[in-house]
C-alpha cells in the first residue's frame, strides 16, 4: 500500500505544478508580447511482475504484468505564435509581424533578446527599453553575427547643402527632385540677320548619365560656338558664336526643360545635392537643427524629423547595403555617398533595429523584463533587419499583445485541480488501508 501512497503524490506533486504554470501564464496576461508557457506530463517507469512469454508449440503466450509508479513532468515548451496588435498611436511603439526578436544590451555589454517594441529616447539619443537597455542597431542586413553598435539618434544638427561637382556621373534617375524622360528637345538658333536655324537634341534615357546629355547637346550645337558642361550640380552653356539660342516648345517631346529649369539663363536648376551633417556646436547658429520626432518604418528603420522639416533616415540600396537619406526641407531627397556624416554623434549612429532569428527558438532562456536569453540549444544565431530576407516587418503605433488564452488556461486548471482532488482521494483510500491492517496488527 506505501507504493500506492508514493503514486498518487507524484500526480498531487505534478498537478501543482501544472497550476503554478498556469498561474504565471494567467498573471501575465497583459504583459507586452509574453509567451504562453504549456506543461506536459509522461509517466514514470513501471514495476514488472512479469515480462511475459513467448507463444509454444502446446501452449499460448503471456502478456507483461506492470505496476506504473506515478507521473513526471515530460516538458514545460512555449508558444511563440504572435500575440495580436494593440494600438496606441505612439510612435516609438512597434510589433514585430512574423519572426525575429529586437537584440538589446546592458551596461555591460551583454545582449539579450526580446519581442516587447515599446521603446523611448533617452537624453543622450539612445533608443532604449522602457527598462534602461539599449537597442541594438543592424551593421548589415544579414548576418551570422551581431553588431557592437546601438541605435542613436542625433538630436541636435547641422547640414550643409552643396551642389554635387561630380554630376556628370550621375544617372537622369539618381537626380534629386529630376525625373527626366527620353524625347528631344528643340533648340532654335538664331543668326545676326534674323535667321532661324532649328536643331533637334536627343534626351536618353533615365539610365544614362548627365555627361550623355550633355555630349548630346555639343555633338548637335558645338559648330555654331555653343557648348554646355556640367558641374557643381548644375548644367549650363556658353554662348561663344554668332549664334543666339532659344528653347522652342515646338518639337520637344522630353520633359527635360521643365524638370532642369534650364531655359533663358544659362545655368540650370540645381539637380544633385550633397549634403555634410555634422554636430550642432553653437546652437546660436541659424543653420542648426533640432530633433522634432521620431518614428520607425516597416524596416525597423527609424525617422527622425527636424523642426526645420527635415528628415533623417536610412535604406536598403541595391546591393542590400544600408545607406543614408536626408530629405531637405524644400523635400529634395539627397541619398547613398551623397550623404557624408562627419560628426561623432552622427557619424557613429545607426538607425537600423538588428532583429534576430535561431534554429530553436525554443531554448531561450526566459529571464525578467520581458528578456530572453541564449541557451545550450538554441542552436546558431542569424541576424538583419525587419522585412529583408526570413525576417517579418515592423507595425509601428502600437505593440504586441501577450498570447495567453483565458479560456483555455481556465480549463486546463480545472483539469489540474481535479487531477489533485483524485490523487488525493487515492491517496487518502492508501492511507485509510494501511491504518485498517495497523489496527489489525493489534488485535
Amino acid at each position: 500500500m506505501s507504493q500506492a501512497l508514493h503514486t498518487s503524490s507524484t500526480g498531487i506533486n505534478v498537478g501543482q505544478s501544472q497550476i503554478n504554470v498556469i498561474a504565471h501564464n494567467v498573471a501575465n496576461v497583459n504583459t507586452v508580447a509574453y509567451k504562453t508557457a504549456n506543461m506536459t506530463f509522461e509517466t514514470l517507469y513501471s514495476n514488472n511482475l512479469s515480462y511475459g512469454s513467448a507463444a509454444t508449440k502446446d501452449g499460448g503466450g503471456t502478456n507483461p504484468k506492470q505496476i506504473g509508479l506515478g507521473v513526471k513532468i515530460s516538458g514545460i515548451t512555449r508558444n511563440f505564435d504572435a500575440g495580436t496588435f494593440v494600438s496606441t498611436g505612439r510612435d516609438l511603439d512597434t510589433m514585430i509581424s512574423g519572426t525575429g526578436f529586437y537584440v538589446v544590451r546592458d551596461s555591460g555589454g551583454h545582449q539579450y533578446f526580446t519581442r516587447d517594441g515599446v521603446f523611448n529616447v533617452d537624453s543622450a539619443g539612445n533608443l532604449v527599453t522602457q527598462n534602461g537597455m539599449k537597442v541594438v542597431g543592424a551593421k548589415s542586413v544579414y548576418s551570422n553575427s551581431g553588431s557592437d553598435k546601438t541605435v542613436k539618434i542625433p538630436k541636435n544638427m547641422l547640414a550643409k547643402i552643396e551642389g554635387d561637382p561630380n554630376i556628370a556621373s550621375v544617372k537622369l534617375e539618381d537626380l534629386n527632385n529630376a525625373s527626366i524622360t527620353s524625347g528631344k528637345v528643340s533648340v532654335d538658333l538664331i543668326d545676326g540677320s534674323g535667321n532661324v536655324t532649328n536643331v533637334l537634341v536627343d534626351i536618353p534615357g533615365a539610365d544614362d548619365t548627365v555627361s550623355t546629355i550633355v555630349n548630346n547637346f555639343n555633338s548637335a550645337l558645338g559648330a555654331y560656338g555653343i557648348s554646355f558642361s556640367a558641374s557643381n550640380g548644375t548644367i549650363s552653356y556658353t554662348n561663344g558664336g554668332a549664334y543666339t539660342m532659344e528653347f522652342s516648345s515646338t518639337g520637344t517631346t522630353s520633359n527635360f526643360l521643365a524638370e532642369t529649369g534650364l531655359g533663358a539663363s544659362t545655368t540650370s536648376n540645381l539637380l544633385n545635392e550633397v549634403v555634410t551633417l555634422e554636430d550642432m556646436i553653437n546652437y546660436n547658429d541659424p543653420k542648426a537643427i533640432s530633433l522634432k520626432s521620431t518614428g520607425i518604418d516597416q524596416n525597423g528603420i527609424l525617422v527622425a524629423t527636424y523642426n526645420d522639416g527635415s528628415v533623417l533616415t536610412q535604406y536598403v540600396d541595391d546591393a542590400q547595403s544600408l545607406q543614408w537619406k536626408y530629405t531637405t526641407p524644400e523635400g529634395v531627397t539627397i541619398t547613398g555617398n551623397d550623404v557624408t556624416a562627419t560628426g561623432s554623434s552622427i557619424a557613429n549612429s545607426n538607425f537600423a533595429l538588428e532583429l534576430a532569428t535561431m534554429v530553436n527558438q525554443e531554448g531561450l532562456i526566459s529571464l525578467n523584463n520581458n528578456l530572453w536569453d541564449w541557451g545550450p540549444d538554441v542552436g546558431e544565431i542569424y541576424y538583419g533587419i525587419a522585412g529583408e530576407m526570413a525576417f517579418g516587418s515592423i507595425e509601428s503605433g502600437g505593440y504586441e499583445e501577450s498570447n495567453v488564452d483565458i479560456a483555455t488556461e481556465l480549463s486546463s486548471m480545472i483539469m489540474a485541480q481535479r487531477m489533485i482532488q483524485m490523487n488525493s482521494r487515492v491517496f487518502s483510500t492508501a492511507s485509510q488501508v494501511m491504518q485498517q491492517l495497523a489496527y489489525l496488527g493489534q488485535q
